[in-house]
């Protein structure tokens, strides 16, 4: 996540950019259209998602606070091949590919937030690659649950999710069903591994969780 905090940079970045709004559920981007902007997400949470030609759609990854997008474009010079859209309501600065080439050869701060950017999505998506390969459906949901959770208060083994996962949107990023997913946080909650309370799911043992990743 870049330092938002820093005015240096976000001076320099914000002088060259405009500042644009989109409501949860408003495309950002369209799939297999050239990208003429690159974005850094300031509020809010954007998601990517693939589309077949039968419509079926595959999860990609999502957008958070600090974080770029439009990289293909602006270092490829080619399509995005998935749709970019509003997962909440954000806000984002938005700078021309040509701008933001110009400020990557000029600010050095600005070309590490963005090799740090693209070499953490990597990792991710390298993870999930391994993942989708060697783990069970019910083991893909447990690494889900655990990449999303954070820490809650000093008790090391317990975190916390919010808001409360939605099930449907689970099942689209591990390429799984409803139904696995709903199966197996209620086998989990049956453990006491994880409890539901109002608006969030709390994890009562991460060590327990990360066991039932297999």
């Amino acid at each position: 996540m870049l330092n938002l905090t820093d005015k240096a940079w976000y001076n320099h970045i914000s002088s060259r950019s405009v500042t644009k709004t989109y409501q949860a559920g408003e495309a950002i981007h369209f799939q297999d259209e050239m990208s003429e902007h690159v974005g850094v997400v300031m509020s809010g949470r954007a998601k990517a998602v693939s589309y077949s030609e039968n419509g079926t759609e595959t999860w990609l990854g999502r957008f958070s606070e600090g974080e770029f997008f439009g990289h293909i474009s602006l270092l490829t010079e080619k399509p995005v091949n998935f749709e970019i859209s509003a997962e909440t309501d954000i806000s984002a600065l938005i700078i021309p590919v040509k701008a933001m080439r110009e400020m990557l050869n000029e600010n050095g701060d600005i070309s590490s937030a963005l090799i740090k950017d693209l070499a953490l999505r990597l990792d991710l998506m390298t993870r999930r690659l391994v993942e989708a390969l060697t783990l069970s459906a019910k083991g893909r949901v447990c690494a889900e649950l655990m990449r999303l959770s954070n820490p809650i208060g000093i008790d090391p083994e317990k975190h916390i999710i919010r808001p409360n996962p939605i099930f449907v949107e689970l099942a689209l990023r591990i390429s799984s069903s409803r139904e696995t997913v709903s199966r197996t946080v209620s086998e989990l909650q049956k453990k006491g591994i994880v409890s539901r309370e109002p608006g969030a799911l709390i994890i009562q043992n991460t060590d327990r969780l990360k066991a039932a990743i297999q």
